[in-house]
């Protein structure tokens, strides 16, 4: 046990709630967060090749980087910990950026492709940004490191949905290897237009309703977002007399990109990698509390994730909590902020039901919980799963390891 990840801080910012607390409050009340337009006009849109606006929830007051936000972060998840600062410059820490960082707005180029004068690279904005100062996908590590006097520069991963669980996944493992004590994640989703585009080419924008396994859902609620998650091992925390919390054992599967469209291929790996995490934390889905899934609206990745959970719950009704529709989908981030829902559950007893609008597919329908309020448990574990279109499969147990409950 001395080895086990346990979740001792998290801090988030979204469009949906602007701190943890507001988080689980805004769920609990059954609020929905608000979305904008992301193109100016329908005719923007259309220029662009759309066939009409999309809309997204944004955070309209952050720049690409930051920065303050990130360090606020990070020190309200250190606060929480009962954590100094300072303890960040120790050799058994280890730091990872998730997302992508500061990146350049594909409509730049777009500006630069209709406006080429040589004019224009002075007199436009849109050409000013192409430098490549704005294009460093290091400047956030190497402030983060300053700040804080880290050892090692912090790894940026970008695993498109899966990007902050699988660097949870890589802390789990270097805690449970004796490779380190704290491990803390850093996520940054701030949406570009390419983003959007790309989504587009996936059919995940395909309608406006958005219900994850709805039936006639075939679309995601793109979001923005920052959040923290930081792990410790619990050693380091008995040395600080503090025991207890809630654990994370994780598994995690690569199938090739290519095939993460293929809805049988992908569903099987889910499946597998749902049993393998289970296997690992020693725990039978009679004592689940709930399942919160990647679940996002996306038609063939929920359908695909579906299937897996009604094999894998076999003749039990395991509650399945899918928030993205109702507070938005962060992407790169979305793995930590459903872990801070997950955390909440367990050490509160709790399960916060989503609020829906679409009608249920059936081979999940009896499993998933919508407009339900909260209801309370008596259970230590909660599965958590995610799904990237780069291929990436991943599942997390989280127990609650307070002495006594």
């Amino acid at each position: 046990m001395d080895n086990a990840a346990i979740i001792s801080g998290f801090s988030s910012c979204l469009p949906f709630a602007k701190d943890s607390f507001q988080l689980i409050q805004n769920l609990k009340l059954g609020k929905r967060v608000e979305r904008t337009p992301w193109f100016t006009s329908e005719a923007e849109a259309i220029k662009c090749g759309f066939k009409g606006n999309k809309h997204i929830a944004s955070l309209d007051y952050t720049d690409d980087s930051a920065l303050d936000l990130l360090y606020r972060l990070t020190e309200d998840a250190l606060e929480q910990a009962e954590l100094d600062v300072q303890r960040l410059a120790g050799g058994n820490v280890r730091v990872y950026l998730t997302g992508v960082g500061p990146r350049v707005d594909g409509m730049a180029f777009k500006s630069f492709y209709n406006k080429n004068d040589i004019e224009d690279i002075q007199l436009s904005t849109s050409l000013i940004q192409l430098h490549v100062d704005n294009m460093s996908q290091d400047r956030l590590a190497s402030h983060i490191a300053r700040k804080y006097r880290l050892q090692y520069l912090p790894p940026n991963m970008n695993c498109t949905s899966n990007s902050s669980l699988t660097a949870i996944h890589l802390g789990c493992q270097a805690i449970e290897h004796n490779g380190a004590d704290i491990v803390l994640v850093i996520n940054c989703s701030k949406i570009k237009t390419q983003d959007i585009w790309f989504l587009n080419t996936q059919s995940m924008l395909d309608t406006d309703l958005v219900q994850p396994f709805g039936e006639n859902s075939k679309g995601v609620l793109f979001a923005e977002g920052y959040s923290t998650l930081l792990l410790e091992s619990a050693r380091h925390r008995r040395a600080r007399q503090i025991t207890g919390g809630v654990r994370l054992q994780t598994a995690y599967a690569q199938i090739s990109a290519g095939r993460s469209n293929d809805s049988s291929w992908l569903s099987t790996n889910i499946l597998q990698v749902m049993q393998s995490a289970m296997k690992k934390a020693d725990v039978s889905t009679e004592q689940l509390c709930a399942i919160i899934p990647h679940g996002n609206g996306s038609s063939v990745s929920d359908k695909a994730e579906a299937k897996a959970i009604a094999v894998f719950a076999e003749d039990n009704t395991i509650p399945v909590l899918a928030y993205k529709g109702q507070m938005g989908y962060t992407a790169t981030g979305s793995g930590i902020i459903d872990l801070i829902i997950g955390h909440h559950a367990l050490s509160h007893r709790e399960l916060i039901s989503p609020v829906g609008n679409d009608e249920i597919i059936d081979v999940v329908a009896q499993h998933v919980l919508v407009n339900r309020g909260v209801t309370g448990h008596n259970k230590r574990h909660l599965l958590k799963t995610g799904i990237g279109v780069d291929g990436s499969v991943i599942g997390a147990v989280m127990t609650d390891v307070n002495p006594g409950r």
